[in-house]
């Protein structure tokens, strides 16, 4: 008989949360032959005022393969623990350490509410970038945190050594960490609409969350250097997909945009589906993302499969990509490299960005096909279920 995992987190029809999504459905999508998986999630998108309208609140839905509540704002500490109460599971997996919902769960075990292992996945959130927002509430709390204990009773999942060490930098090394890779999209469908690739000529996109440690700003600044270069180019298209987070953020952005000429055209194309994603980067020559932290980064997967190369921060697991021939991860104290790199592409003819694309798409391609990933959750969950 399949055992029951509780998720706490995220889930569609959102799609303003970007990776924790996607890292929940690859997980229900390729783990529930082995597991029945039921989600509890809020009744709206992320920072959204409007509730959901092609789901039921308030009772569970069967979406995709996954049984999924959807919690009205302001009763998540009462549904949760009802939940709990009527649900035969057999483990809790919370995607997220702030969250709200994930520290209702972290509590309830503290308290003992909760019988059964709770995994808690911080998704990055405990990197030196992440913690610099909201930094006084975050240590203070984690300060009680710590003071309580709480850590003690619960187990927690990090993708990379990095990651793990920054969480147990936080919570002290005799914390249960383990490390399982993210499931990795399996859309190998890879279009082929993108646009002819003339030298001085690129279209380049981003697609993330607008707020500030996706480092949006970072990139426009790049752009601007490159346009006062006395370099000649004919056009750069910088096309940015994603949910307007921080809409402070983004009127310092568009400040610096208002600085580009006209031959640097910048828009913004708002919130895709998740579906779409792979078919919408097939039509750009660059992927540019200097994140300050990811502890994955699902859409660098994408823009891979989607045949784009990627020009990325070193904040990533994403690493020794110009070795493979496929893209840069460069420091962010280095923007002399990240505008040498982007002027490579920009100044690349069509034969030899086709070799470049192919690599991309190969790469993706290679990381879907090769990863331990699934059979990593699956004996993490079993181990902590005591199987």
């Amino acid at each position: 008989m399949k055992k029951n995992i509780l998720v706490i987190g995220p889930y569609l029809p959102g799609k303003s949360f970007g990776g924790p999504v996607k890292s929940l459905l690859n997980l229900v999508e390729n783990l529930s032959d082995c597991f029945n998986f039921y989600i509890i999630t809020g009744d709206r998108d992320l920072n959204a005022q409007e509730v959901y309208t092609d789901v039921i609140i308030g009772s569970w839905n069967q979406i995709g393969k996954a049984k999924v509540f959807y919690m009205p704002k302001g009763t998540e500490f009462k549904n949760i623990k009802s939940i709990i109460k009527q649900i035969d599971y057999d483990l809790v997996y919370s995607n997220s350490f702030f969250s709200k919902n994930s520290l209702i769960v972290q509590v309830l075990k503290y308290i003992n509410f909760v019988k059964k292992p709770v995994i808690v996945a911080p998704r990055g959130e405990f990197s030196s970038g992440a913690l610099t927002y909201k930094s006084t509430k975050k240590n203070v709390f984690l300060w009680i945190y710590k003071l309580l204990n709480v850590q003690k009773k619960l187990s927690y999942t990090s993708t990379s050594i990095k990651d793990q060490q920054d969480i147990l930098k936080i919570l002290g090394n005799d914390v249960k960490v383990n490390i399982v890779g993210n499931i990795v999209s399996g859309n190998f469908k890879k279009s082929n609409s993108i646009n002819v690739k003339l030298p001085g000529y690129i279209r380049i996109a981003t697609l993330s969350r607008v707020s500030k440690i996706k480092n949006i700003d970072f990139s426009l600044r790049l752009l601007e250097t490159i346009d006062n270069d006395v370099d000649s180019f004919e056009k750069i298209e910088f096309d940015i997909y994603g949910p307007l987070e921080d809409k402070d953020y983004w009127n310092e952005c568009l400040a610096i945009s208002r600085n580009l000429s006209k031959r640097v055209n910048v828009n913004f194309k708002g919130a895709i589906e998740y579906n779409d994603v792979i078919e919408i980067l097939s039509n750009y020559h660059l992927f540019l993302f200097p994140t300050k932290g990811e502890n994955f980064g699902h859409v660098i997967q994408e823009a891979f499969l989607s045949g784009c190369p990627v020009i990325i921060s070193d904040q990533t697991p994403w690493r020794e990509l110009l070795n493979m021939g496929v893209g840069f991860d460069i420091s962010l104290k280095n923007e002399k490299e990240f505008i040498k790199a982007i002027k490579s592409y920009l100044y690349m003819d069509e034969e030899n960005y086709k070799l470049v694309s192919k690599k991309a798409y190969e790469y993706g391609k290679k990381k879907v096909e090769q990863q331990l990933s699934i059979t990593e959750h699956i004996d993490m969950f079993n181990s902590e279920m005591k199987l």
